[in-house]
């Protein structure tokens, strides 16, 4: 993420390195008077600025504009043009190393140095007498250095290329997965929605029938509940406390149906102040807990347990597991987004532990605080 952000280090200590080799190869040959004189030379410029003009311009014209159109063997034939204009115009040998090597210099006293001290170079030493033919010319010498380095700069501006090319995918990966997981949100509205209201008017309207004082608190909670759900809950975070009070209501609201068979313990102590948490990301574990563990003919316990601090959110739900096939496959489908949800909401910020034994469905989840 920290070089994602700061790009330009990366090419500046790119930059560094590729000096570093010529004047390596140069610190053998002169004094060190001489290397600051070549530091300080334009010709030593000139040869930076071919090579930065050949990267950028392979990384911000060549590469979007043919490569990654499919222009293959036009590419091609444009690497092997440079690498043969660079071997025939020799930058390293043409613009530094002939101008300042040891080989170029001659020596020269200077006037009154006493003989048998060291003397000094001289650059562009005057012309030897004329050789022979056969030793007038030497052969020609390859300019490794500079093919070297146009290989490298090239090669490295592809990297940087896909590199870049590759964060673009996964960006656009991670929103779509964002979409997909905003959409199976809302799906997941959708199903509880229709599923849990017709339950609960059912169980209202039993209440209104026997003339139960619980009817108007109970339409209170489900009409609370209803906003919560289908308002509230659109951001991709919410207050604890709100989310909380959504559970304390939907389990209020379960308990309508229940026997005295089934024992329900919600226990959510002091929650911190300022603490968020996504919308709905427990009541997939809490809708299962009452769709699996309850039984009319045995008694059973459901226990659900909320605690905040400053840096995270536990969450812990148990229920006993009675033989019960029907909609398996949403429950499981459930579980699944909310995994989903979780891995894009809090990456490498959340413990979930899902377990199945000895007949009990226990739930362990941590978060941390955001």
């Amino acid at each position: 993420m920290f070089w994602t952000k700061n790009i330009w280090i990366i090419h500046v200590v790119g930059w560094i390195l590729f000096l570093s080799l010529p004047l390596t190869i140069m610190s053998r040959e002169p004094e060190d008077s001489q290397l600051l004189m070549v530091l300080t030379s334009i010709f030593f410029w000139l040869f930076f600025l071919i090579y930065a003009f050949i990267f950028y311009f392979n990384l911000h014209v060549l590469i979007p504009q043919i490569f990654l159109k499919k222009k293959y063997l036009l590419y091609t034939a444009l690497f092997v043009g440079g690498f043969v204009l660079t071997y025939v115009s020799q930058p390293f040998e043409n613009l530094i190393f002939q101008k300042f090597s040891r080989s170029s210099m001659q020596y020269r006293p200077e006037p009154g140095r006493p003989p048998g001290l060291e003397p000094r170079f001289e650059q562009n030493p005057p012309p030897r007498p004329e050789q022979p033919s056969a030793f007038r010319r030497p052969a020609p010498r390859v300019d490794f250095v500079s093919l070297i380095l146009f290989v490298v700069v090239w090669v490295v501006a592809m990297a940087l290329s896909f590199s870049q090319q590759w964060r673009l995918s996964e960006k656009r990966v991670i929103l779509s997965e964002a979409d997909k997981a905003q959409a199976e949100l809302s799906f997941f509205k959708a199903q509880i929605n229709p599923h849990f209201l017709f339950n609960t008017l059912n169980n209202i309207y039993s209440l209104a029938v026997t003339g139960s004082e619980h009817t108007a608190p109970s339409i209170l909670k489900l009409s609370r509940m209803m906003r919560y759900i289908t308002d509230e809950a659109s951001g991709n975070y919410v207050p604890l406390d709100e989310e909380v009070r959504s559970l304390e209501d939907y389990i209020d609201l379960q308990k309508l149906r229940l026997s005295n068979k089934t024992r329900v313990i919600f226990e959510a102590g002091e929650l911190t102040m300022h603490v968020k948490i996504a919308p709905l990301i427990l009541m997939t574990f809490v809708e299962n807990a009452f769709k699996y563990g309850v039984s009319n003919r045995n008694e059973s316990e459901i226990n659900i347990r909320i605690k905040s601090s400053e840096k995270d959110i536990s969450f812990f739900c148990q229920n006993q597991v009675f033989e019960k096939k029907t909609d398996l496959q949403r429950t499981g489908i459930g579980i699944a987004n909310t995994r989903k949800r979780l891995d894009f909401l809090y990456p490498d910020q959340y413990e979930l532990d899902i377990r199945e034994a000895d007949g009990f469905f226990t739930v362990n989840l941590k978060l941390t605080k955001v």
